[in-house]
């Protein structure tokens, strides 16, 4: 199970006074092992579950619909951005969307250029296809590596890379599944009892959306807006707790605002949305914020006063996103800032381990960064980490040498149990803050001067 993580406030250091952190622990327990991308390949299916399909009608796109969580589980927020082409060789598709019934059945109508989209699948998009001889054939005639591309209506451009193609029974309702991220076309109107389908994978690396023209900053930069200053201190990855609806998981983010204004701010006017590199944006979950590390942000802050919150959100838990970006406005001013902070939900290094970093402090002489944590192994399988996994770099790139580490590497962590560390890096000197990184996950460290 994976543990809660720390975050920190900014400070000042003189000698020998221990470096406030702000810390990003991202946290990856993938919600199904073994399924995604290594069992999509084989002829098998996969196991399915109910999927995350819209309550209100296609037509009311545009709000914040809710959506169904996997298994029944309750809803999450969500404002989809909606498909607006399909695009597969040199054919390109006009898409509608059309929405599951209540008893689960989807038999839409298309013409031969249009792609019927199921309403709500915002993971793994699943798109139904008019079966004609052309379609068929474009179909049957892809390969492994063609590119199926997805445009939407805020201006994103998601490709997915052809992976297999298998006749799968109508009745079949695995192919709605959303515990992987992809595309999934369907052949409608086959006749007989079974149906073509085609599965793509998402390929991150690819993908291209709309920037906001506002203010943009990285984790632990402080953004004005208005008469506030934000600055996020760091998040969390959260796939393991109690509140958690099976096939979700948390996205904790803490962060630093404070009124340099001359009158009382009324937090109700700032407004706190997720934005992931598919477009789809998430609202503030209740029960997310209220366990995080710190209290979820309301009532007035006076003049001057600073205080320090947990913005939460209910995720997918399979998302694939490079970057995960935090956009606040003001609802008075229209005004935003987007804080972009790396996302390593689908990093496999990630997978079944939690990391928290419990002290950090500059040597006597001024010339070292001793840093210690702590690695747990939530998975099934050894966890081992080498010193390529492990790494202290500044905000121009500069990467800082590692002088000693205790105990000496690798560092082996058997299922179930927790390891500690130290490490000892070069002091940056040319920086008051730096990012220290185990396993692909960051730690914002500042007051290094």
């Amino acid at each position: 199970m994976a543990s809660d993580t720390q975050g920190g406030s900014s400070g000042r250091m003189n000698r020998n006074q221990v470096v406030l952190l702000a810390v990003l622990v991202v946290g990856v327990a993938v919600l199904f092992l073994g399924l995604g991308y290594l069992l999509w390949g084989q002829n098998t299916a996969v196991p399915a579950t109910p999927t995350p399909f819209a309550e209100t009608n296609p037509e009311g796109v545009g709000g914040e619909p809710l959506i169904f969580g996997i298994s029944d589980s309750g809803t999450v927020s969500v404002t989809l951005d909606l498909p607006i082409t399909l695009k597969l060789a040199d054919r390109e598709f006009a898409v509608r969307a059309e929405r599951v019934t209540a008893e689960g059945t989807w038999s839409p109508e298309a013409s031969e250029d249009t792609a019927v989209w199921v309403y709500g699948s915002v993971v793994n998009y699943v798109f139904g296809l008019q079966a004609t001889d052309e379609t068929q054939t474009l179909l049957e005639g892809l390969t492994p590596g063609d590119e199926i591309t997805v445009v939407t209506r805020g201006g994103a451009s998601l490709p997915f890379l052809f992976e297999s193609r298998q006749m799968i029974p109508k009745n079949n309702r695995d192919v709605f599944a959303q515990n992987r991220p992809g595309v999934t076309l369907i052949l409608i109107g086959m006749s007989g009892e079974e149906r073509l389908v085609v599965n793509g994978r998402f390929a991150a690396d690819r993908a291209t959306t709309p920037q906001l023209e506002d203010n943009r900053i990285e984790l632990g930069e402080t953004a004005q807006l208005d008469n506030i200053q934000i600055t996020v201190t760091g998040a969390a990855y959260v796939p393991s707790r109690p509140e958690i609806p099976p096939g979700f998981a948390f996205y904790q983010i803490d962060f630093q605002v404070q009124n340099v204004g001359l009158t009382a701010l009324d937090t109700s006017r700032l407004r706190f949305t997720l934005l992931d590199d598919l477009g789809n944006q998430y609202a503030l979950n209740p029960a997310a914020s209220q366990v995080g590390n710190y209290p979820p942000l309301s009532g007035f802050l006076n003049v001057g006063q600073s205080v320090q919150a947990t913005a939460g959100y209910q995720i997918p838990a399979g998302l694939v996103s490079n970057t995960l970006g935090w956009v606040v406005s003001r609802t008075d001013t229209n005004s935003q800032i987007q804080v972009i902070i790396p996302f390593n939900g689908s990093n496999r290094a990630l997978l079944g381990s939690s990391v928290s970093l419990v002290r950090a402090e500059v040597s006597s002489d001024l010339t070292n960064l001793i840093l210690a944590g702590q690695i747990t192994n939530v998975g099934e399988q050894p966890l081992v980490v080498t010193e390529n996994d492990v790494s202290l770099r500044t905000a121009d790139g500069s990467a800082y040498l590692l002088l000693s580490t205790n105990p000496a590497f690798p560092w082996t962590v058997p299922p179930g149990q927790s390891a500690s560390f130290t490490v000892i890096f070069q002091r940056p000197v040319t920086s008051d803050s730096a990012v220290f990184t185990v396993l692909n996950q960051p730690f914002q460290l500042t007051g290094l001067r």
